[in-house]
């Protein structure tokens, strides 16, 4: 069984389009000055998704403990040696990106700093089209060394070449099942699930951008005015309401980022409540109860029973567990039933 692991997403651009401030924007984290060693260039940062759905069952429960799903954000510490002006990214960064789920590939439109779109989304995807191509490539040529049964993995690296040649993203090639899983330790990087993320001034943050080069590459674009959203820390709630609302902004840039990279990354949200804890918690869309229980403990997978489902909605009109069962909207599924986003579970397990 394939545990989903904590969802990492790491932020990659040129020098100079702020993305340090993004990740300020984002985590709360200030950016370090001075340039981190080779070992400790990656810098995590925490956002914990705001819910009301799991702010509702924590009032709904009494819960002692509210448990948000979290997601990991990677800030990478520049290197001028490897990175020139006006290049797209920092080569030396890419091996570090292979074992992340997504990437916020950040753009500047910022005043005194502002590169077109179109131009700076080619530029990046372009890079880590070629350090496909050259992967590819390699294990194609040692393929070739190998004896055994390596033809469908030869030519499933052959498809993906041609592709890459022709300089698109692997994000855009169809793939079956079976080529999917041969990729699946590769950390093929223009595959991972992308944003483009446009930072901007915040009379900008509210324009939708629509660009053939976003949906012929597999893109959704995120506007994202950092600066002005970094400064939402320094408030109390009421001052950060109060400033997003005169900028026109519905709520802050985490908020909204976590919504799209739900969507780019198939993910759903299940939950787990009673008076100890309400908690969160994240899965794959399509994954199973047992995989569920297995997200929860494996001890719990191990010794599945049965899993008690009420949806969010059912539950959120009756506000109980006792009229939820009443109204007959409590359901007994088994292991193979398919959790819906929304999905309250309670999984009965004999280890």
């Amino acid at each position: 069984m394939c545990k989903l692991k904590s969802v990492k997403s790491g932020i990659i651009g040129a020098r100079g389009v702020g993305k340090s401030t993004v990740f300020h924007a984002l985590t709360g984290l200030a950016p370090v000055p001075g340039v981190a060693d080779a070992r400790n260039r990656a810098r995590p940062g925490q956002i914990k998704i705001s819910d009301s759905r799991l702010d509702f069952l924590e009032q709904a429960y009494g819960s002692r403990k509210k448990v948000p799903v979290e997601l990991t954000l990677l800030d990478f510490a520049p290197n001028p040696k490897e990175q020139k002006e006006g290049a797209a990214l920092d080569p030396s960064l890419l091996p570090l990106t292979r074992d992340l789920d997504a990437l916020l590939l950040v753009i500047s439109e910022f005043a005194g700093h502002s590169i077109p779109l179109v131009a700076a989304i080619e530029n990046i995807e372009g890079e880590l089209v070629f350090a496909d191509f050259d992967q590819a490539e390699r294990r194609l040529e040692r393929l070739k060394k190998e004896k055994g049964q390596v033809e469908f993995e030869r030519n499933a690296l052959e498809k993906c070449l041609r592709w890459l040649e022709q300089g698109k993203p692997l994000r855009a090639l169809d793939l079956t099942a079976q080529e999917t899983q041969t990729f699946s330790s590769f950390g093929f990087l223009s595959r991972k699930p992308a944003l483009a993320v446009i930072n901007c001034d915040a009379d900008r943050a509210t324009v939708i951008d629509r660009l053939d080069v976003l949906r012929e590459r597999g893109l959704e674009a995120f506007r994202l005015a950092a600066a002005f959203e970094a400064e939402l820390w320094e408030l109390e709630a009421d001052g950060r309401r109060e400033l997003l609302a005169e900028a026109g902004i519905d709520a802050p840039a985490r908020d909204r980022l976590i919504s799209a990279l739900y969507r780019r990354l198939g993910l759903i949200t299940f939950y787990t409540a009673g008076e100890p804890e309400a908690h969160a918690w994240q899965l794959r869309s399509g994954a199973s109860a047992l995989e569920a229980a297995d997200r929860i403990h494996s001890d719990i997978a191990r010794g599945f029973i049965r899993a008690e489902v009420v949806s969010y909605e059912d539950f959120a009109a009756l506000a109980s567990d006792a009229k939820v069962k009443e109204a007959g909207k409590l359901r007994l599924e088994g292991r193979d039933y398919i959790i819906r986003d929304g999905d309250i579970i309670h999984v009965r397990f004999k280890v």
